[in-house]
């Protein structure tokens, strides 16, 4: 299943709230931080995992400038998206209602 096929992201029509974006608002993210952390496990380097941080600390900068972006965009439809599903962590699953 491909949750964002189809989807133009310069010119978003649509929220994409399935597949992983079901779980998790921003799944890539969160997938990219594991796989550094993973890395900086598996090659024993504390440089790599010490970014870790830095790096998902400069991305929650461009996550939250995002967030207000799709706000304008979707208004209510994105507000109870993010309600129900957390930006990094999962909340619970994303039901529509509408």
């Amino acid at each position: 299943m491909k949750a964002a096929a189809g989807t133009d992201l310069a010119k978003a029509d649509r929220l994409v709230t399935s597949g992983p974006y079901a779980v998790c608002r921003n799944p890539m993210y969160v997938g990219w931080w594991m796989l550094q952390a993973g890395i900086g496990v598996a090659a024993g380097s504390t440089w790599i995992l010490t970014t870790v941080p830095v790096v998902a600390a400069a991305v929650h900068r461009d996550v939250v400038r995002e967030e207000r972006r799709l706000t304008e965009r979707f208004g209510d439809e994105y507000l109870e998206y993010c309600a129900a599903v957390g930006r990094y962590v999962p909340k619970n699953r994303y039901i529509r209602t509408k």
